[in-house]
Parts: C-alpha cells; sequence; structure tokens
C-alpha cells in the first residue's frame, strides 16, 4: 500500500485554488480537482490577458466560478479547502485570512504525493536542481524503468495521471517554497540534494530559514538520501531513510558513495566494488559542478534500480539544459556563453569557474537580499571586464569600486553590446545575471530569451559569426 493514498479532497468538497502561477501548477492543480468532482473558485491578483486566455481555454470543463483580478478575504466564503500557489509568501492577507477561519491549506506538489501510486525521487538543493532531475529521469529510462518527470522544473505532475502506474518512478524537482509548506506526512522514496547554499533570503527571510525549509525534503525520505559529501548543510539534515549516499569529485569512491576512478565517474552502493559509469571527459556538459550533478543522478538512479550501462549512456548523451552554462556562440574567436538559469552569486561564480581565459561579465537584475558587496568581492577575482544592468548595476558598481572595468547600463539591450565589445578573440562573454530578474521581467526564461535575441540581432554586423 503507498503510504502517499491520503488527505485527498472528496468529491463536492468546495475548493478555492489561489494563484495560476506561469509554470502551470495551478492549472493542473485545477483540472485534477475537477476530475475528482470538487467544486471549483479560482483567485487571482492578476486579470491580465494571459490569464484570460487560461479562463477561455478551460471554459469547458465544468462551473468554475472565476474570480481573477482580487484576493480579498470574501473568496473564502464557503471554502472548505485552499490550493494555493508556492510562489504566493505566506503573508498573503488571503493566505493569512484562511489561517485564521481554519480553512486548511494545500498546494498542487501535496496533491500530488497525495494521490500518486508509484515511487518518487526528489531533488532539490541550491543549483543544479533541473539538471541533475532530468539527468536522473534520463538514466532511469535508459535503463529500461518507467519515468515519469515533473514539478518545479516546469511541468505538473498533475498533468500526467492518465499515465500514471504503481510500477513507476516519478523524478520530482521540488524548490524551498514548496518545501516549506509541505506536509510533514508526506513520503518520498529518495532525497537527492545539490549543494544547499544562499538563495531567496528575500522569501524566507534568513539563511536558518532557507535552509530548515530544504531540510523538509530529508525528513520525509524513507528510503535514502544523497548529498555531496563535503556539504556541512545537507549532511546535517535529520532523516529516517536507512541509507546515506555521498558524492565527492577528489577521491575514489567509498562504500555509498560516487567518487572518480581513474577519470571515471564511479559508484558503490554497499561494499561491492567500484562501478564506472562514465569518463568525465567524454560529458557534453561543462565544468565541474557538472559532474556533481552526474554523480547525483547516477546514485540516486542506481539505488532505484538503474543500470550502470543505462547511467552511463544518460550521462554521455546529456546536452546542458537551456540556460544553463552553454556556449551559444562563437564571434571573432570570442566564446559566448548563456547561464541565464542563475539568480544569485554561486551560481554564477560556479559557471565563471568554468570557463578559461578572460572573462567578461553580463550581470544584474534585482537584489535579492541588497548585499551588493558579496556579490562584488567575489566576482572581481574572477572576471576581466564587469557590464551590468538593470536595478542591481549602479549600487553594484559602486561596490566593485574600480576593481575591475565595469559599465553600467539601464538594459540589458544596453549592457550586451558593450560586453562584446570588451572581449578579444580567446576571450569569453558570460551572461549570468547573478540577481533575481524581477525589476523588469516576469522570471529568468523571459530574460534569457531576451539574451537570445539581442545576441541573435547583433549577429547581423558579424558576419564570421557561428551559432552553437
Amino acid at each position: 500500500m503507498n503510504p502517499n493514498h491520503f488527505d485527498l479532497p472528496a468529491p463536492g468538497t468546495r475548493v478555492l485554488v489561489h494563484g495560476l502561477g506561469r509554470f502551470g501548477g495551478g492549472r493542473e492543480a485545477l483540472r485534477f480537482l475537477l476530475r475528482r468532482g470538487c467544486r471549483l473558485r479560482v483567485a487571482d491578483k492578476s486579470a491580465g490577458e494571459d490569464l484570460q486566455a487560461v479562463r477561455a481555454a478551460m471554459a469547458d470543463l465544468g462551473d468554475i466560478d472565476w474570480q481573477l483580478g482580487r484576493e480579498d478575504s470574501t473568496l473564502l466564503d464557503g471554502i472548505e479547502l485552499v490550493v494555493t500557489n508556492p510562489a504566493v509568501a505566506d503573508s498573503n492577507p488571503l493566505l493569512t485570512a484562511a489561517r485564521a477561519a481554519a480553512v486548511p491549506l494545500t498546494q498542487e506538489v501535496d496533491l500530488f504525493l497525495a494521490a500518486y501510486p508509484g515511487r518518487v525521487l526528489a531533488v532539490t538543493g541550491t543549483n543544479g536542481k533541473s539538471t541533475t532531475s532530468t539527468l536522473l529521469h534520463r538514466a532511469l529510462s535508459r535503463s529500461g524503468l518507467a519515468a515519469l518527470l515533473g514539478g518545479n522544473i516546469g511541468n505538473s505532475l498533475l498533468a500526467d495521471e492518465a499515465n500514471w502506474r504503481r510500477e513507476q518512478v516519478a523524478v520530482l524537482e521540488i524548490s524551498s517554497f514548496q518545501l516549506e509548506r509541505l506536509a510533514p506526512v508526506r513520503t518520498v522514496l529518495g532525497a537527492v540534494f545539490t549543494r544547499v547554499g544562499k538563495d531567496h533570503i528575500d522569501r524566507h527571510g534568513t539563511l536558518a530559514a532557507y535552509h530548515a525549509a530544504k531540510s523538509r525534503l530529508a525528513a520525509i525520505a524513507t528510503g535514502f538520501v544523497v548529498h555531496a559529501a563535503d556539504d556541512p548543510v545537507a549532511a546535517a539534515y535529520a532523516t529516517p531513510a536507512p541509507l546515506r549516499l555521498r558524492f565527492a569529485t577528489d577521491t575514489t569512491p567509498a562504500p555509498n558513495s560516487a567518487g572518480v576512478d581513474d577519470g571515471f565517474v564511479a559508484l558503490r552502493l554497499g561494499r561491492e566494488p567500484a562501478e564506472r559509469i562514465v569518463h568525465a571527459a567524454a560529458l557534453r556538459l561543462l565544468g565541474g559542478f557538472q559532474v556533481e550533478n552526474v554523480m547525483a543522478a547516477s546514485l540516486a538512479a542506481r539505488a532505484a534500480g538503474a543500470t550502470p550501462h543505462g547511467i552511463g549512456l544518460a550521462m554521455a548523451n546529456a546536452a546542458p539544459l537551456p540556460f544553463r552554462l552553454q556556449l551559444v556562440a562563437s564571434r571573432r574567436g570570442v566564446r559566448i556563453y548563456d547561464n541565464g538559469v542563475s539568480t544569485e552569486i554561486e551560481s554564477t561564480m560556479v559557471a565563471v569557474n568554468a570557463l578559461t581565459g578572460r572573462v567578461h561579465w553580463l550581470g544584474g537584475g534585482k537584489s535579492k537580499d541588497g548585499d551588493y558587496r558579496t556579490v562584488a568581492d567575489r566576482i572581481v577575482t574572477r572576471v576581466a571586464t564587469a557590464h551590468l544592468f538593470g536595478a542591481a548595476a549602479v549600487p553594484l558598481a559602486e561596490a566593485i569600486g574600480g576593481r575591475v572595468p565595469v559599465t553600467v547600463s539601464t538594459t540589458l539591450r544596453e549592457a550586451l553590446p558593450r560586453a562584446l565589445a570588451a572581449a578579444a578573440a580567446g576571450d569569453a562573454v558570460l551572461f549570468s545575471p547573478a540577481f533575481a530578474s524581477f525589476d523588469q521581467y516576469p522570471n529568468f526564461r523571459a530574460r534569457a530569451l531576451e539574451f537570445h535575441t539581442l545576441l541573435a540581432a547583433s549577429a547581423a554586423d558579424a558576419s564570421d559569426d557561428a551559432a552553437v
């Protein structure tokens, strides 16, 4: 019997779905609840064209009470359950009113965990979650295991309900926003941690609170936990799981770990001999941090029953995900990289340290914590020039204080040609913002897509530009 089968709303339950979101979770929760026969009301503070389009597309699904453009407490009248978007903070007045009225709160990922009949491997951490989740899913699939991929990566697993099977593994990328609200009675087979650093202080308030949110995944793992051997945060997380699997890029694998054996990523489960998976030089993924992602995914896949051969094929053939340290063009001998996923300095430093030659950094956006000094002190150690844009540009330039040449721009459109002009043959231009996108964009994807659009447009003046 699957322990996740509980706490689903019964047919006829009056549910408020609060915040449809931009990545599908709210919409799929809505469809899931309709399939269960719930009576639905939908609220979102936005009444924009995108949400009106969602409403029109769902017009034939049933009698839904649409309340777009409002979040007042009267929306709770007659409501027995609120399903809220993880992007909505606990301080939201509607959620505050729901708690005061003792109306239960849940979220899309809890609905999935309560209903899914198969095994779940959940991936979290500060950077590398999507890459590790994708690698894990591919390793399972290459090994002949039925597998699904979804969650914070951008696909709601509720949308796959028709394909759910008991003999199946769901790989779930899960964020700190989702984890801080996760019901403690949920369970997953495996909890996989990329390195846990610093992020989202604007949401969680303190670094300790952010780390505590991440810890909730280890607390619900029943089979195993995977983390870096030298990550003190993840290593300290308490878990009922009987097996800890650690990875390190600077040692040969000890029992229950991943390491490097004569250049090969190698695994040891228990005290069996090491199994070579793939040579690090054969990976298409750039940087030592990607070797760690490969190790984390390989350990979890092997623990879930994947084969060494299937894992190796998956890892050797994996290309970087969009916006994650990709070489996107070479222009007059200048390599141009996209790491648009970066919204904090650790991700940017990992990217810049993976590159060779002089690096010209293109970064900026909105600070999550107002700590420009830390960003400045770290970035100046590795870049030749800095080309800043957005709300962070002026205060960050002041914090850099002339330690490297800096240009300050209002927009990415202005900053990109300045970064390209500073680079010479053999250099690299790195787009890795290191700040949130919300000063000028709805999300990091929109900002990264504009980078690609601007780069393509600038190629008209570069006849020897070669897209990669």
